[in-house]
């Protein structure tokens, strides 16, 4: 069994802008975790399968790429959830509800990983920057700091990516560019 996760990947230099922010935090408040995962926005929470089912959840995959546009996401200032998560809000948009709708509906008609998630399930598209090592006191220090705090970038959703767990981190499995095809051009 492997852990599979999809989302979106920012490009490098807004990437490495997200990682720098979570450095910040890691050295100032002494928290590591957000450290670890690649810098992303998810679309389906991780899912655990099989991996001789792993060519079959690339082909379910595949066909939502075909389905949507590349568009707009824009980040803008930081919020939280409750008191253990500090992150970038990613600004919902037609697009990106529309992908992650796509997406969530391959995972939930096949029956992949079907647990039981409890509390919120509703989408809340965010990157995260800090998470899971904090204490109250903490994020509390944290949140005083960054709820202020102003960050707006927008890039470009080319393609979205599936990424496996090998133990230690999150590796690209494999990308989907968006790439819907043109309606009514006649050949």
């Amino acid at each position: 069994m492997s852990l599979y996760l999809t989302a979106i990947l920012p490009p490098g230099p807004l990437d490495e802008q997200i990682r720098e922010i979570r450095e910040e935090i890691s050295i100032q408040f002494k928290v590591y975790k957000a450290l670890k995962p690649p810098v992303h926005i998810t679309l389906f929470r991780p899912v655990q399968a099989d991996d001789a089912f792993e060519s079959r959840l690339i082909r379910l995959l595949s066909p939502v790429a075909l389905l949507h546009d590349p568009f707009e996401q824009h980040l803008e200032n930081f919020d939280s959830f409750n008191n253990h998560t500090l992150y970038i809000r990613a600004v919902k948009n037609p697009s990106l509800l529309a992908l992650q709708k796509d997406i969530a509906s391959v995972y939930n008609k096949n029956k992949i990983d079907p647990k039981e998630v409890k509390g919120s399930t509703g989408f809340s598209p965010h990157v995260t920057v800090a998470y899971r090592d904090l204490t109250p006191e903490v994020f509390a220090a944290l949140w005083n700091d960054y709820k202020n705090r102003k960050f707006k970038r927008t890039f470009k959703v080319e393609k979205f990516s599936l990424l496996k767990h090998d133990g230690n981190q999150w590796n690209i499995l494999e990308e989907f560019p968006l790439q819907k095809p043109l309606q009514g051009v006649l050949f």
